[in-house]
């Protein structure tokens, strides 16, 4: 009897949710979540036969639904108590790690991808311009050991092979990540890797380009937010999250930043300002941009093709070059082949996480 109220009283508050729903003005767009919500399907006889219609009203229901960021914890909470290992896309990990779910990887948009990058590395090499490719590991892969037992994981690993059968120059960082795997590599309660982790990877694209990387010893290690709970966190709302870390790592604190050519100039590559708002992330280069040129010491012209993972990677080399340059893909609306001759690029680093560049649709317009 007890069982079949609860079941009804939930029933009411989805109802009571949903017709609520009804009265008030979708949401365009989650602070928390830093994403678009989905809005009301178009409905046409086409939709409605294809099941696009119904996929896509779920979908709306789910982001519109009021309150939602209180009923995520509540599922979560659910979820946990009896006893499941997963919940809206993420694993509930060993050692308080929430590590977002990969069972499998588009193979089509990853070749368009790669197809890119070796179609941009073809057009510059005759003026004796490198391109090389990072497809960095998320904590799904570097940190297998602690997911739920007979958890499906997508072979992070096998992308990696692939890309290099493609004859792309690639910098593999799987290997030195997972020797330093016991260390704070990745956040966890975030989906992006920790200044340490970037570093690790910094020095082993160094060393694969014959340059040695400062030892860590030589820089600067500065805390700037110590209660930090990302991406993960948000989607699972769990009460019970631990408090990440955000650390800078620098030799020289300050540098002169363009951003979008000009639009608005910076005297560091760490927005502080952002770390009291919505997305603390966003302070390594003011989260993402369509282009960035951060001025410094060294000498030649790095440019770096890239999702978020290289904002933290960038707070390494840009003393070792003259100018580094960053293209974000989903903004920039150029030719990057273009981009380099005008701006007299010396080097090019593409630089994603694995899950994000087998997706990315916009990856694919690297090689124009």
């Amino acid at each position: 009897m007890r069982n079949i109220l609860t079941t009804v009283l939930f029933c009411l508050l989805l109802l009571a949710g949903t017709l609520t729903g009804i009265f008030l003005p979708d949401k365009e767009f989650s602070v928390k979540e830093k994403r678009k919500l989905t809005t009301f399907p178009k409905l046409s006889s086409k939709e409605i036969f294809s099941g696009d219609f119904c996929r896509s009203l779920e979908t709306y229901l789910a982001d519109q639904f009021p309150a939602r960021d209180s009923w995520v914890t509540v599922s979560t909470l659910a979820e946990r108590a009896l006893g499941k290992k997963e919940n809206n896309g993420v694993y509930f990990a060993k050692d308080g790690y929430l590590i977002d779910i990969h069972k499998h990887f588009p193979l089509k948009q990853l070749d368009a991808n790669l197809d890119a990058v070796k179609r941009l590395s073809d057009a510059v090499a005759p003026d004796g311009i490198p391109v090389t490719l990072m497809l960095v590991p998320t904590a799904a892969f570097i940190h297998a050991d602690k997911l739920p037992a007979f958890a499906p994981n997508a072979n992070q690993r096998a992308i990696i092979d692939y890309a290099k059968n493609k004859g792309i120059n690639v910098t593999d960082v799987a290997d030195v990540l997972l020797k330093h795997r016991n260390e704070a590599l990745y956040y966890k309660t975030d989906h992006h890797w920790t200044s340490l982790g970037a570093y690790y990877a910094y020095a082993e694209w160094m060393l694969s380009h014959g340059r040695d990387a400062a030892p860590l010893s030589e820089w600067t290690v500065e805390t700037l937010y110590d209660g930090f709970r990302g991406t993960t966190y948000i989607k699972t709302g769990d009460p019970f999250a631990a408090h990440d870390t955000i650390e800078a790592v620098y030799r020289v604190p300050t540098h002169r930043v363009d951003y979008n050519n000009g639009y608005y100039i910076a005297d560091s590559i760490y927005e502080r300002d952002l770390l009291q708002g919505n997305n603390p992330y966003g302070v390594f280069l003011n989260s993402n941009q369509a282009t960035t040129v951060v001025y410094g010491g060294g000498t030649g012209k790095l440019l770096i093709i890239k999702d978020s993972y290289a904002n933290t990677f960038a707070q390494f080399p840009v003393d070792d070059f003259e100018e580094t340059h960053l293209i974000d893909m989903r903004f920039f609306r150029g030719s990057v082949q273009n981009y380099i001759r005008v701006n007299g690029i010396t080097e090019v680093l593409v630089l994603y996480n694995i899950p994000n560049f087998t997706e990315d649709t916009d990856a694919a317009r690297i090689g124009r």
